[in-house]
């Protein structure tokens, strides 16, 4: 049950990721006119965020076994999995930086601000179009 709303909590992200690498690439558009390693940036950059996303899910899922199992989460595996997140950003920008030419370091950082221009909105608009109501609540 629980990895169902995390999986759904994934798609939701991704589906408004493609929403702001669109946005983000028109705004580039007219900054730094039509790039190609802009748009190869932005996409680099949602790959890594999906990626985190679900290595986040992994670290999740199994801190929650652990506290069903024993009763208490185990911080090194949650050191582990953060380092392990912070790893795979870091080469895929270690690699944008190396090619530049081809890939924008600028775009690749880009889409892991995505959650919270996603979730800030998100609370932005339910407060304020709905009067406090839940998500979900009609």
């Amino acid at each position: 049950m629980q990895a169902d709303i995390l999986i759904q909590e994934i798609r939701g992200i991704i589906k408004r990721a493609v929403f702001l690498d669109i946005a983000a690439y028109l705004i580039s558009i007219i900054v730094l006119g039509p790039t190609l390693s802009f748009a190869l940036g932005l996409l680099l950059g949602t790959a890594v965020l999906i990626a985190t996303l679900l290595l986040l899910k992994i670290s999740v899922e199994r801190m929650a076994a652990d506290a069903k199992r024993s009763g208490v989460t185990s911080q090194r595996r949650y050191l582990l999995y953060y380092a392990l997140r912070l790893g795979v950003f870091a080469a895929a920008f270690g690699a944008a930086v190396v090619l530049r030419k081809y890939i924008s370091p600028v775009a690749v950082a880009v889409p892991m601000l995505y959650p919270r221009l996603i979730y800030t909105a998100g609370a932005l608009l339910q407060g304020s179009g709905h009067a406090g109501k839940k998500r979900g609540e009609k």
